[in-house]
């Protein structure tokens, strides 16, 4: 299953890491595309539900942390330590 984030929703704190976050979906099995388009899509068939729901709150409602997360793949695409 794959699910891709959509744009709207509230505000993100200054606190959230992106580089942190992928980090976190990796390690519960979930993996992740940035399509030519900028889509992001996630991969998480094989990530636990609880796991999952923890990870899945910090980027679901927040625009500008989903941002953060694709910029911070673009960068590592690019050959960027991001």
């Amino acid at each position: 299953m794959a699910i891709q984030l959509a744009q709207g929703g509230a505000t993100a704190s200054s606190t959230f890491d992106p580089a942190a976050w992928l980090h976190d979906l990796v390690s519960i099995g979930g993996g992740y595309a940035l399509a030519s388009d900028k889509r992001l899509w996630l991969v998480v068939a094989d990530c636990p539900a609880d796991e999952l729901t923890d990870v899945m709150a910090q980027v679901v409602g927040y625009p500008d942390r989903q941002d953060a997360v694709r910029f911070t793949i673009e960068r590592r695409q690019n050959g960027d330590l991001a």
